[in-house]
């Protein structure tokens, strides 16, 4: 199973790494010099920095969208209860805005003690 990486404590451990390698720049990884191993990391950083921007607009998005269906909710709820006063709780009006007739629900049925 894969670790999950944190990337506050890999980029806090890259500017460790990176702090240390330029003082000795002649230091090599295989073919990887300073040079690439800060670019990457100048990379990294702004992804998570682009990525946390727009986790933050969905967020806003989210809030945004949650809101006007609410309003949307409390209309068609207003919508359907003006319906069933002008119209009655057993009319076709009512069940064509989705409204359950009166006529179309279950009786209630008594609880036999026993």
């Amino acid at each position: 199973m894969a670790r999950k990486i944190s990337f506050n404590e890999t980029l806090k451990d890259a500017r460790r790494v990176l702090a240390a390698w330029e003082k000795m720049p002649d230091f090599k990884i295989g073919d990887v010099r300073l040079r690439d191993f800060s670019t990457l990391h100048d990379e990294v950083r702004e992804l998570i920095d682009a990525y946390l921007k727009k986790r933050m607009e969905l967020k806003n998005l989210k809030h945004e969208r949650d809101a006007k269906v609410r309003d949307l909710s409390d209309l068609i709820t207003r919508a359907r209860s003006g319906i069933y006063s002008q119209f009655g709780g057993d009319s076709i009006e009512y069940a064509q805005a989705g409204g359950t007739r009166s006529s179309d629900r279950k009786p209630h049925k008594r609880r036999t003690r026993g």
